[in-house]
């Protein structure tokens, strides 16, 4: 028997998924342009975004802006 999906999993996921795919925004800045793990470390930046935008409704929910209205 499985349990509902309650509002406490949803934050922790959303968390693990900002982890994830921050370090992923790590990992492919360390790499070549063409290199493959590049490349799939920017799928998983894709993904991440897609599930996202599931979950919250806003794929670009963990996007960091560079306005002048950022503190």
């Amino acid at each position: 028997m499985t349990r509902p999906f309650s509002f406490s999993d949803r934050q922790h996921f959303v968390q693990c998924l900002a982890i994830v795919r921050n370090l992923s925004i790590a990992c492919a800045m360390g790499e070549r342009p063409e290199s493959e793990l590049r490349k799939r470390c920017d799928t998983l930046i894709s993904s991440v975004d897609d599930v996202m935008g599931e979950l919250v409704g806003d794929s670009a929910y963990l996007h960091i802006e560079n306005g002048p209205n950022r503190a």
